[in-house]
């Protein structure tokens, strides 16, 4: 009788067990197990996805200052002019900077949303969503490393000189971290805001928040949710065949050669370790922007799976190509603006018409491109938006509002 009855009872066990568990998984007593999807299943997804996709038409990119943005900008540039997209547009080079965008400060519109924005310009959400909806438009900056970057700011717009530091491109960066500015002397030139910061001066944070800890973090953590893409300087080949993934555009779209290189006159020779030490702590809250967006590029790129390298492979041959097709290896100087010049690209005298306007098109300065952009809609431009009321009064508050990051130099 007992031998019958003891399958009997271990059935009744293993059922009280399995109803048990079900039961807390339900009542979220204990955490339900993730379903395992094969890496094999989530490529092909990701795949299917990339192939059903549409291109999108709707691009606000914030461009920052020497972070590779004029390369960036001359893409949007080439697929919007090629497809006879609008632009916002402003008089010059700049909408309202270093002032918050405002869409007074552009040109008058068509009546028609513009499917770009990627002029200098300062990063204002209210206004900026407006016109490009977040619901309907991709964001998009680029930042680079913040040594780089100070160096490249500090000496392309003679801050050292504005400042009584000399021209010398080492010695006065040198000489200006000793001891840093003070607040009330910031505005000396219509430049010199970039003078701490630079990039997230560009991205929109006040200045009395530019030593709060606390701040910096929630204002990065505002940031990630604003853009749905920030491209890193350091890795721009990869940023920029994310950028053409995220965009569902082809390679082809996104070829583009390096523009508004300085001059190596132009540049320090050498850095200290101290100097970029000093440089770090001064731009206390562009290493944080810098390293938190570093982060997010690569976790984005381990997501979009290995044939990711596939385009990126692609891609850097069909960039170098071009190259070879379009120019001889013979560097030139290019006029950017005033007396300011870059390095430049040789085009090959014996180029066929519609490739030679391919790679005209390509190192084209950005000036040169607003100008022809601007003769190009002014026909379609009618009626005005007003501007939105000044939203710049916080800008006279000083850095030294908060201390968790005063500068010490070493």
């Amino acid at each position: 009788m007992l031998k019958e009855i003891k399958p009997f009872l271990i059935v009744i066990i293993i059922l009280s067990v399995v109803l048990l568990i079900a039961t807390a998984i339900q009542l979220q007593l204990i955490p339900s197990l993730p379903t395992l999807v094969p890496i094999q299943v989530q490529e092909q997804s990701r795949t299917e996805a990339a192939i059903n996709c549409s291109s999108e038409q709707y691009v606000l990119f914030l461009k920052t200052h020497k972070a590779g943005s004029s390369t960036i900008s001359n893409i949007f540039f080439r697929y919007g002019d090629s497809r006879d997209l609008s632009f916002v547009l402003g008089s010059d080079t700049l909408i309202g900077w270093p002032t918050r965008f405002r869409i007074g400060q552009a040109l008058a519109f068509d009546g028609t949303r513009p499917n770009f924005l990627c002029s200098h310009t300062r990063f204002n959400k209210k206004t900026m969503n407006h016109l490009f909806p977040k619901d309907a438009s991709k964001y998009m900056t680029i930042v680079r490393n913040p040594v780089k970057q100070f160096e490249s700011i500090f000496n392309y717009m003679q801050i050292g000189t504005v400042f009584g530091f000399g021209t010398d491109p080492s010695e006065s960066l040198k000489a200006f971290l000793k001891n840093g500015i003070g607040f009330n002397i910031l505005r000396k030139s219509g430049s010199s805001v970039l003078a701490r910061n630079p990039q997230m001066f560009d991205l929109g944070l006040d200045f009395k928040f530019y030593q709060d800890a606390k701040a910096i973090k929630e204002y990065i953590e505002f940031l990630e949710k604003e853009f749905d893409l920030v491209l890193i300087a350091d890795y721009f080949d990869e940023s920029v065949v994310l950028m053409k993934r995220l965009l569902c555009w082809e390679l082809e779209d996104v070829l583009f050669v390096k523009t508004n290189e300085r001059l190596d006159k132009d540049k320090a020779a050498e850095i200290s370790n101290d100097t970029k030490e000093n440089i770090k702590r001064w731009n206390k809250a562009d290493v944080l922007l810098y390293e938190h967006f570093n982060q997010t590029l690569w976790q984005r790129i381990e997501r979009e799976g290995k044939d990711f390298y596939d385009d990126l492979t692609n891609f850097r041959r069909m960039k170098q190509e071009l190259k070879t097709k379009c120019f001889e290896d013979k560097p030139t100087k290019q006029l950017m603006y005033g007396n300011r010049y870059a390095k430049g690209l040789t085009l090959r005298s014996d180029l066929p018409s519609d490739l030679k306007q391919k790679c005209e098109r390509m190192t084209r300065t950005e000036n040169n491109y607003l100008a022809y952009l601007r003769n190009k809609r002014v026909a379609k431009l009618v009626g005005i938006h007003r501007a939105a009321p000044n939203e710049d009064d916080q800008e006279k508050v000083s850095w030294d509002a908060a201390s968790d990051y005063k500068y010490f130099p070493v």
